[in-house]
């Protein structure tokens, strides 16, 4: 469990007032018009709420890897003190939350072991040969992949629905080849046979671009995204999230970026191309090609792909 720590000072974190000033000084104009108490703490409720709700639950599982990549033990979380009225405001502020020594542990075995885990094809010649993933949240996602990048939860209507999907896609395929089998047998003319045959490979290919990914994730268990979900940069991939790694079973829209020990750049996980079709890599945006790092999601590290 974690446990957390007291804070300095009773009264720390920063109020209504505090917090409009802060963000007014950030983005170089006034944010609250005016110095009117209600219309600050108001406007800061509702942001801290949209906070709480929607951007800190995408934002947190980075932060909180990030933070135990660098060593610390404690990791944040956000915290708001309910006050009484002007004279004693509600305060807002990050709360330190101490891991547990078990999970710091684990964190510095699996990083001292993983050398001589790596598959023979892969050469550790020292630390600046590795790297370490941080899972992004997908921003400025389209209203169609939006739900996945929120997290789409498998239970309710939601996998009835998507189970739904599935159904019809392999139902719509089936169908196109069972027609080409039927021209065949019937000895229809070349032509109709293959048109046929073009509609069947249509079909097939629609559907396993648009579906096959999220079809086969249960067995991949993470793989890119389909083209409905990608960025310009074709650098979104979806993971299968369930217990007892994650509370619940979902599908998930992420990106898993690292920075490159031998430039400095952004890597980031995608495919493996027509090297290594099936599998995903790290690439320096940098240096795409020569920079190349192999991709675990389970533990998030890589080592440099000779």
């Amino acid at each position: 469990m974690l446990t957390r720590r007291e804070p300095e000072r009773a009264d720390s974190g920063f109020d209504a007032m505090e917090v409009a000033e802060a963000v007014g000084t950030v983005i170089g104009r006034a944010w609250v018009v005016g110095a009117d108490w209600d219309d600050a703490a108001d406007k800061v409720r509702q942001h801290w709420l949209n906070l709480v709700s929607k951007t800190w639950p995408t934002k947190e599982e980075g932060v909180r890897q990030h933070f135990q990549q660098l060593g610390l033990d404690f990791v944040p979380e956000l915290s708001r003190e309910e006050g009484g009225g002007q004279g004693n405001p509600t305060r807002y502020r990050f709360r330190l939350v101490t891991l547990p020594m078990a999970a710091v542990g684990e964190g510095q075995d699996s990083a001292s072991t993983s050398a001589a885990e790596q598959p023979a094809q892969f050469s550790v010649a020292g630390g600046d040969e590795r790297v370490s993933y941080i899972c992004e949240d997908v921003e400025d996602a389209s209203w169609l992949a939006r739900s996945f990048a929120e997290g789409f939860f498998l239970s309710g209507w939601r996998r009835h629905a998507l189970r739904s999907v599935f159904i019809v896609g392999i139902l719509a395929v089936w169908l196109s080849v069972l027609l080409v089998a039927l021209m065949m047998i019937a000895k229809r003319p070349l032509t109709e046979s293959m048109n046929a045959v073009i509609a069947a490979a249509v079909f097939g290919y629609a559907f396993w671009s648009t579906l096959g990914t999220l079809l086969m994730l249960h067995q991949w268990r993470i793989a890119l995204a389909p083209w409905w979900m990608q960025s310009v940069d074709d650098d979104r991939l979806v993971e299968w999230r369930c217990p007892p790694r994650h509370t619940d079973k979902s599908i998930k829209a992420v990106r898993y970026t690292a920075k490159c020990p031998l430039c400095g750049g952004k890597v980031v996980a995608r495919s493996g191309g027509f090297m290594l079709p099936w599998k995903l890599v790290g690439r320096c945006e940098e240096a795409p090609a020569a920079h190349v790092f192999s991709f675990d999601h389970v533990r998030r590290e890589g080592v440099r792909k000779m």
